[in-house]
C-alpha cells in the first residue's frame, strides 16, 4: 500500500477529475439548460437533447476506457480526457455556430466523463487498504457535489452578463482543475497483455445499477429545467433548489459514509436506494416548495453515496484486483450510462412531441420511481 501522503494526492486527482468530468461536464449544465431557451439559443427540445447528448457520450468513455487503458498510460489518459472536457466549453460559446456542433461537444464532453469515471477510481482504490476504501472513494465523489453548489451558486450571476460568459468560466475552471491535478495522478498501473473479462455472474449487479441511473435521471439532468419552465418560476429559482440538491450530496457522502461504517456497505446502499426511491417519488405527488426542497435534498443526500457504494461494492466482488475492477466497473459505468441516456432521451422525445408543460416530466417522475423500486427490490436477489 501507498504511503497516506501520496493517497491523499492521489485521491485528490480524482476528485479534481469527477469535478471536471461530472461536476462541471455534466451537473453543471442542468441550470444552464433552461437558459439557453429563455436566451433563445435553443428551443426546449434541442436543449433537452444537448443534455441527452452528454450522456451519450458518457455510455461512449465508459466503453471505450478499459480498451483505451490496454493502449495508453491510464495517468496520460486522464490528463487528455479533461483537456477534452474543458475545452468543449470554450468551444460551445459562439452562438452563430450550427446545432450539430454543440452536439458533437456535449457527446465529446460525456466520453470524457464517462472515460474518467470508468478509469479514475480503480486506479486510486487499488492503492488504499481496505479499512480505508469507504472513505477515499466517498471523497473521490465529492467532486459532483462541488460541480453542483458551483453550478447552483455561480449560474444566476454569470447569467446577468450573458451565456457566452458561462461557457468561460466554466471552460477555465476545468483549465484550472487539470493543471492542478496534472501531476497528482498515481502511476499507470500495469496493461494486461490480454483482454481481462470482469467475473461472471453480475448481470442482476449491472441491471440494478442502470436501473439506478434512470432513478437519478429527474434531479441530475432536468431538475431546474422543471422548476424555471415547467413550473414557471424561472432559472434564478431553479439555481436555488439546485444548491438544495448541492447540499444534500455534501451531507450525502458524509452520512452514508459515518453509517457504512457502523452497518456495512450493503445495508447503506440500501438506505441510500430507499433515500432516492421517496426523493424522486415526491415529484409526483406535489410541486409546493417546501417538497421540492425535501426531494431536491433527499436526492443529493442518496445520489453521491450510491455512486461510491456502487464503486465499492464492484471492488469487493473483484476481490481488490485492480485489472478485474477495472473491467467490472468499466462495464457497470456503460449499465449505468446507458440506463441515463435510455431516461433523458426518452425525455427528450416526449417534449418534442408534448411540448413544454406537456407529458414529458410528469412521465419520466413515474418511470424513475418505478426503476428505483425494482432496483432496491433486485438488492435482495444479489448474492454477493
Amino acid at each position: 500500500m501507498e504511503s497516506p501522503i501520496r493517497i491523499g494526492i492521489a485521491t485528490a486527482a480524482v476528485f479534481g477529475g469527477v469535478f471536471v468530468g461530472l461536476g462541471l461536464a455534466r451537473f453543471a449544465f442542468a441550470p444552464l439548460q433552461p437558459a439557453l431557451v429563455a436566451h433563445g439559443w435553443f428551443s426546449a427540445s434541442t436543449s433537452a437533447l444537448l443534455a441527452a447528448a452528454n450522456l451519450a457520450g458518457y455510455l461512449i468513455g465508459a466503453l471505450a476506457g478499459a480498451h483505451l487503458a490496454r493502449r495508453f498510460s491510464v495517468t496520460s489518459l486522464l490528463r487528455v480526457l479533461m483537456l477534452i472536457v474543458a475545452l468543449s466549453f470554450f468551444a460551445c460559446m459562439d452562438r452563430s455556430l450550427p446545432f450539430v456542433w454543440f452536439f458533437l461537444w456535449r457527446v465529446a464532453s460525456g466520453v470524457g466523463g464517462g472515460a474518467i469515471m470508468a478509469l479514475a477510481g480503480p486506479a486510486v482504490l487499488a492503492h488504499v487498504e481496505a479499512s480505508r476504501r469507504a472513505l477515499i472513494g466517498q471523497i473521490s465523489l465529492f467532486g459532483v457535489s462541488l460541480g453542483i453548489i458551483v453550478a447552483g451558486a455561480l449560474m444566476p450571476v454569470l447569467l446577468t452578463d450573458g451565456i457566452p460568459l458561462v461557457w468561460l468560466v466554466l471552460g477555465s475552471l476545468a483549465l484550472v482543475a487539470t493543471a492542478i491535478t496534472w501531476r497528482m495522478w498515481p502511476p499507470s498501473p500495469r496493461r494486461e497483455a490480454a483482454v481481462v473479462r470482469p467475473p461472471p455472474g453480475q448481470r442482476l449487479f449491472y441491471l440494478q445499477y442502470g436501473l439506478v441511473a434512470m432513478g437519478v435521471v429527474p434531479q441530475m439532468i432536468f431538475l431546474v429545467d422543471y422548476i424555471a419552465r415547467d413550473l414557471g418560476r424561472g432559472v434564478s429559482v431553479g439555481s436555488s433548489f439546485y444548491l438544495v440538491y448541492g447540499a444534500g450530496a455534501v451531507v450525502g457522502p458524509l452520512m452514508l459514509g459515518f453509517v457504512a461504517g457502523r452497518i456495512g456497505l450493503r445495508p447503506t446502499i440500501r438506505m441510500a436506494l430507499v433515500i432516492q426511491f421517496i426523493a424522486v417519488g415526491l415529484l409526483m405527488v406535489a410541486t409546493g416548495s417546501v417538497v421540492l426542497a425535501l426531494s431536491c435534498f433527499l436526492a443529493g443526500l442518496g445520489m453521491p453515496g450510491l455512486l461510491a457504494g456502487f464503486l465499492l461494492r464492484s471492488q469487493q466482488i473483484a476481490d481488490g484486483d485492480l485489472l478485474i475492477h477495472r473491467a467490472l466497473w468499466g462495464k457497470a459505468t456503460a449499465s449505468f450510462a446507458t440506463g441515463q441516456a435510455l431516461a433523458a432521451f426518452g425525455t427528450v422525445y416526449l417534449i418534442d412531441t408534448y411540448g413544454e408543460h406537456g407529458a414529458a416530466y410528469p412521465v419520466l417522475f413515474v418511470v424513475s420511481t418505478a426503476a428505483m423500486a425494482i432496483a432496491i427490490a433486485l438488492d435482495f436477489a444479489i448474492r454477493k
